[in-house]
């Protein structure tokens, strides 16, 4: 006598962790083979040289960065001149910068038919969205990990002081940890535009950019060098409340829409 087939779990949907598992892989796979990647690194990269390179050489200015972290970030309290090539030129563009590959990555998504294809096969839309947020963030992290790396080779090689001052030590720490985290609040912000625009690039570009340079001052007045553990608290719950909010809008967006 054949035994019974049990055909009841056979065209249930996976668990959540087991789909994000998935969709987080095929991502991490797209990311690594994405040329802008690695183009947005380079760029974040060369800025602390810019930056040093363009206020060293002019008169005036070049006493301006007289200490590496200067580069990286101001001490509290330290807002003038914030709209300056220098000022603008910190670790903080890297936000606007994290725009431009979200936009490059989504419109990828549609412009390929990669959408359509990952949604008939398995995905659900949140299941996209949490996703796209995630390896975006990551590429903003790689981004400012690189800016700070380059930032210290660049100031070694330029001679430039290391010394933390009133910031310290912990206060630095601090301060890169939340920067961090602040990249979970402007990546899922990006993926709204990126998702409404969808293929149409050029629109998404435009849109993120105009969100990253109207809130990318507050990274750098709410975060300072000298930042505390309170400052991370509120970068880590900013990030918390922005990954679930904007995401949120995200997937009510890709829920209304045609994927075409």
């Amino acid at each position: 006598m054949e035994k019974a087939i049990d055909t009841r779990n056979v065209f249930e949907t996976p668990k959540f962790g087991k789909r994000i598992k998935s969709m987080l892989k095929l991502d991490f796979y797209r990311l690594f083979r994405t040329p802008a990647f690695y183009i947005m690194l380079v760029v974040a990269a060369c800025i602390p040289a810019l930056v040093l390179g363009m206020v060293g050489a002019a008169e005036e200015g070049a006493a301006t960065f007289t200490n590496t972290w200067q580069v990286f970030e101001g001490l509290s309290g330290n807002t003038a001149g914030l709209m300056d090539f220098a000022n603008m030129a910190k670790v903080n563009m890297i936000y606007i910068f994290a725009a431009l590959l979200i936009s490059i990555f989504i419109a990828h998504d549609y412009s390929s038919g990669f959408v359509k294809n990952i949604f008939t096969v398995h995905a659900k839309k949140s299941d996209y969205v949490v996703s796209k947020s995630v390896v975006g963030i990551f590429g903003g992290v790689c981004m400012i990990l690189i800016y700070l790396i380059a930032t210290i080779v660049v100031g070694g090689i330029m001679g430039k002081s290391f010394d933390l001052g009133a910031a310290g030590v912990g206060g630095f720490f601090m301060c890169l940890l939340s920067k961090l985290f602040l990249m979970g609040v402007f990546v899922p912000l990006y993926l709204i535009f990126a998702v409404l625009f969808k293929n149409k690039l050029w629109l998404t570009i435009m849109a993120t950019f105009a969100a990253g340079i109207i809130f990318y001052p507050i990274a750098s007045i709410a975060v300072p060098l000298d930042s505390s553990f309170l400052t991370l608290i509120m970068c880590i719950l900013a990030a918390g409340i922005g990954f679930i909010g904007f995401g949120w809008i995200s997937s009510v967006i890709l829920n209304k829409r045609d994927l075409a």
